[in-house]
């Protein structure tokens, strides 16, 4: 499936797929009354009303299955051996939204019915109605399992994403523990030093009052990030990287990066975060675009720092990839009551931006 299909796919919200479960149930009735018309054929209209449930499939997969069986059934005991193909679109939706064993109990069901409506309608005969109940078996039971198969793929992605989650918030909490570490060795040689000068020199005493009072106001902004977090035991020794190390990031990234940094001094956590940001970002671009990119680093306001990452290359979805990119710089910004916004640009390519405060009012 092409990139494009992917992205279509995506977009589409629950009421179109609704819509288009109406349109396919519609369809399949006109096919089925049409065909029940021109052969003066009345069981044919009996099987127009099994494809009516298929309208309602995705919101009630087993009673929609009942309603279904319920007019397929009759005709098949009046002979139109077709009549199980709505039953089998129905089934889908059972494989692929009931739990495993409501799903298993639709199907056993379904299948019991139809062998035993074909078998019964051949009667005494049964043996002529072998080979459509084995067709009919074969059919709704594929597409049971390709309902099944979606689910488990669903399933499959929904843990990984969280798993992804879990890990970058590990991952953000060694990297606040390392900048909080700083912060308190640099408060204890500050106090250390107002200690010994205290009497001989106040004015230097006093110089290191304030920045103990600087220092540790900033270091319980970070502490207050890093609440809810986890903190790994076998933390990463490598020192955290700052805001400043953004160049040697984008001279590295293996792609061209226009980079503009215009912040000024930020607390270090939140330059911190910025870079992972900015990081992931740059890992997005060069596995999904290809191309260059441009890096934008700034304080549109007092208090609140903006990254915006944008790139020429195809749009191609990526909240869903293999290393969920996305998902961990949302995380970033959670941390610091931001906000993360991402998708395709008009004009083509990606564009990312995140948008962190970091001017808090110390709540009493």
């Amino acid at each position: 499936m092409s990139n494009e299909t992917l992205l279509l796919v995506r977009r589409l919200r629950r009421g179109h797929w609704v819509a288009l479960d109406v349109m396919v149930a519609f369809l399949l009735a006109v096919a089925f009354a049409s065909a029940a018309q021109l052969s003066h054929d009345l069981p044919q209209a009996v099987v127009a009303l099994a494809a009516l449930p298929v309208a309602t499939r995705r919101g009630r997969p087993l009673p929609s299955l009942a309603l279904s069986l319920a007019a397929a059934v009759p005709a098949l005991l009046l002979g139109v051996e077709s009549a199980f193909l709505p039953v089998a679109v129905v089934l889908y939706s059972v494989g692929a939204q009931e739990p495993r064993r409501r799903a298993v109990t639709g199907l056993a069901a379904a299948l019991a019915c139809v062998v035993g409506a074909l078998l019964a309608a051949a009667w005494p005969f049964w043996t002529r109605a072998l080979g459509s109940a084995g067709f009919g078996v074969a059919l709704m039971g594929l597409s049971w399992t390709a309902g099944l198969a979606v689910r488990e793929q669903q399933l499959h992605a929904a843990r990984t994403a969280e798993r992804a989650v879990v890990e970058e918030r590990l991952r953000i909490a060694r990297d606040l523990h390392d900048v909080v570490a700083h912060s308190m060795s640099l408060i204890t040689m500050k106090a250390g030093v107002a200690g010994i000068v205290a009497e001989t020199r106040p004015h230097e005493a006093r110089e290191a009052l304030r920045l103990i009072e600087t220092t540790g106001r900033e270091s319980m902004l970070e502490m207050r990030a890093m609440l809810g977090m986890l903190r790994s035991e076998n933390g990463d020794p490598t020192p955290a990287p700052r805001l400043r190390d953004l160049h040697a990031l984008a001279a590295n990234a293996g792609i061209e990066v226009d980079l503009h940094v215009d912040t000024g001094d930020l607390p270090e956590g939140v330059g911190l975060a910025v870079y992972r940001i900015v990081q992931e970002a740059l890992t997005n671009v060069a596995k999904h675009a290809g191309t260059g990119c441009r890096v934008r680093v700034a304080v549109p306001e007092a208090g609140v720092v903006e990254v915006e990452v944008t790139d020429d290359g195809r749009a191609t979805p990526r909240d869903d990839g293999g290393g969920y990119g996305l998902v961990g710089m949302r995380e970033r910004c959670l941390a610091y009551g931001g906000q993360l916004t991402a998708g395709p640009r008009p004009e083509g390519g990606f564009r990312v931006v995140a948008r962190l405060p970091y001017a808090y009012k110390d709540t009493p």
